[in-house]
Formats: structure tokens, sequence, C-alpha cells
């Protein structure tokens, strides 16, 4: 079957960039957000990571409260600078999350769309970047003009979005945890572990490069099979976290208590001649 996230002859992928002028409107102006927290924090993640954190968000079992997620993704504690935290002012703070809810808007739809083919245009489509393909469409006078480069090479196709999706199974890992079912388990498992796949570097030989594909190729062809695997598993973990529903807590029962011992409330009587009277 052909893959239905590869490039086709010309050489484009189906992913890449094919958003409509309002969703580039959006994705520019939260990255734009980030870049901005950049500048006094160098730990804020690149959109792609949190595109792929929104995205595993949607698909946890319970509904993660925007005040529990948003200090673990971008940091600060809401206690400090009037309750904004990590962003300068509370309109900042504002811009940001109407951007985010615009684009969570997106990816959930696209999640709950019955979709057999990645082709379709419903279908899911990360905001993600060929990392490794800019760069090597730079010419080399713009390289040199290039802040140093971080240790090691630029992330793989899928890599930074795969890791922000992991991120969220990590740190919210009793909201992730197997079920009793052995059927549901093994396929959470397989799902989450073809989103791991992209959370290693591409090293396979490169066969197309999706910022400009007049540049030298730089995405394997298994990575582009591996890329679509994972945003199918994506919407596998979505529809078992909504089958599954919240984790319930099992109920704790009280110890029996006998009518002639001392009532559990420390009035000092019998039970039978207090609370179980």
């Amino acid at each position: 079957m052909t893959d239905p996230h590869a490039p086709d002859s010309a050489g484009h992928g189906d992913e890449a960039l094919a958003f409509d002028d309002a969703t580039i409107a959006t994705l520019e102006a939260l990255d734009t957000a980030l870049d901005e927290l950049r500048e006094h924090d160098d730990s804020i993640p690149e959109w792609e990571f949190c595109e792929g954190f929104m995205t595993a968000l949607l698909c946890t079992r319970r509904e993660i409260a925007q005040d529990e997620w948003l200090p673990v993704l971008l940091g600060g504690d809401g206690e400090e600078n009037d309750g904004v935290a990590p962003f300068a002012s509370a309109g900042q703070r504002t811009r940001f999350l109407m951007h985010w809810l615009a684009r969570e808007s997106q990816v959930r739809t696209a999640l709950q769309a019955q979709v057999d083919d990645l082709s379709d245009p419903r279908a899911l489509e990360p905001a993600v970047l060929d990392w490794r393909g800019m760069l090597a469409a730079l010419p080399p006078e713009a390289l040199a003009e290039e802040p140093e480069p971080e240790p090691g090479p630029a992330p793989s196709y899928g890599q930074l979005w795969a890791m922000g999706f992991l991120a969220v199974v990590d740190i919210w890992d009793g909201d992730w945890a197997p079920p009793r079912d052995k059927d549901i388990a093994a396929d959470m498992e397989d799902a989450l572990g073809c989103i791991a796949v992209l959370t290693e570097d591409d090293h396979a030989t490169p066969r197309y490069n999706l910022f400009d594909e007049q540049a030298p190729p730089s995405v394997s062809e298994q990575r582009m099979h591996d890329f679509g695997e994972a945003i199918f598993a994506a919407y596998d973990l979505h529809a078992i976290a909504r089958a599954l529903g919240p984790r319930v807590l099992p109920v704790l029962h009280p110890p029996k208590v006998g009518r002639n011992d001392p009532c559990p409330c420390g009035s000092g009587k019998k039970y039978k001649k207090c609370c179980g009277a």
C-alpha cells in the first residue's frame, strides 16, 4: 500500500505546510510568543514540541486543566508577576492562550474525524518542520551568519513532536496507565511504540527535502512511513481514551465496626449507643 504521507512524484509531502492562511497565522503567532519567552528563558521549547504536547493532552483519559499543564510546559508557577508567569503580562498570556485554543480546536477536530487515509483533508496534520532540510537549503553565506549551533545534529523529522507527546505520557503517567483489558493495553503499548520510534534519529538514506524540494534530501522514506504510523497511533490513543474515560479510583470502604466497639466518631461511647443507634 502506498504510504499516504510519502511525498508525491514532485517531491512534495502531503503534510508539508499545507495549512490555510488562518492556521498559518495562528502558528506564527504561537511561534512568535515562544520566541519572546525564549529571550528570557532558553529552556522554552519550540512549537513543534508544544504541538506534540497538545496532541497528547487531547489523547489523555481525563481533561488536564490549563493551570496544571501550562506551568509544566512553559515554567512559572503562577504565583509571581500577578499570576501570569512566565509571561511578561496578562495580555501576553491571554494572547498565547487564545491562539493555543484555536490550534487545539483544530487538532481536536482532526482527531475526532473518521479518516482511513492521511491524504484526507480532515486528517491530523501536525505542524512539524524539516529542520535538517531547512539547514540543507541555506546557502553557505547564510550558514556562516547563523549563531553557534547546538551540539549534535538538528532534530530529525517529527522528533520534537514525538518528544512533546511522550512528555505528557511520562508526566501524567497515572492517567496513561494501561487498563486491565489486555487487548486494549496491548493496543496502547503498540501505539505509544509507534510514536516513540520518532524520538530516534533518522539514520536511513535521505530521499526527500520537505522544506525545499530543490535542496539536498534530508528525510528518509522510512521516516515518512514512521511519521504516518505515528499519526495513526495518535488516532488510536485518542479513541481508546474516549472509550475508557477518566480513571476511577477504587472506593475504600471503612472497616466494619462491631456494635460494642468504641464509636469511630471519638465520642467515647459504644457504637450501638452512638452513631450506630
